[in-house]
């Protein structure tokens, strides 16, 4: 048992440079190189997740789904850095915010320039980017320090 818990994290783990092409945020290579890639976090939390849960069958669909949620938000680095430029007073929010949370019609969702069909929002240190139309996180970098504009 131990070595099929074995091989189905290890699977999960080597498939994970694969999966971080598939990048959540979009732009130069220097954008890149300083934003946490979604479907490598995705794709690690979901297959612990999974094993601790359903075992071995369950690390190897964790991973995948993990990995697939954090890979589609399509954020751009531009977007990312004017969120880190721009930091908003934090709302308050009950409960634990994943990719996909609705967020609450009373929150406000500020625009970010240049990107209309996403808006964020601060709440315990972080900003989460959300898709406009449908009002759900779509991703969250951790936490943001802002930084200087050039």
């Amino acid at each position: 048992m131990k070595k099929i818990i074995f091989s189905a994290i290890t699977v999960a783990l080597l498939g994970m440079p694969a999966v971080a092409q598939a990048q959540i945020i979009k732009g130069d290579a220097d954008a890149n190189a300083d934003v946490a890639v979604g479907g490598a976090a995705g794709g690690v939390t979901g297959a612990v997740v999974g094993g601790l849960v359903f075992g071995p069958l369950g690390a190897a669909i964790g991973g995948f789904t993990g990995a697939t949620i954090g890979a589609v938000g399509g954020v751009e680095a531009s977007s990312v850095d004017y969120v880190r430029l721009n930091p908003t007073d934090p709302v308050v929010i009950d409960g634990d915010i994943q990719v996909g949370y609705v967020v609450p019609a009373e929150v406000e969702l500020h625009v970010i320039e240049g990107d209309a069909a996403h808006g964020y929002f601060y709440t315990n240190d972080r900003a989460y980017f959300v898709d406009m139309t449908e009002r759900t996180v779509v991703y969250s970098p951790g936490t943001v320090v802002a930084i200087e504009a050039n």
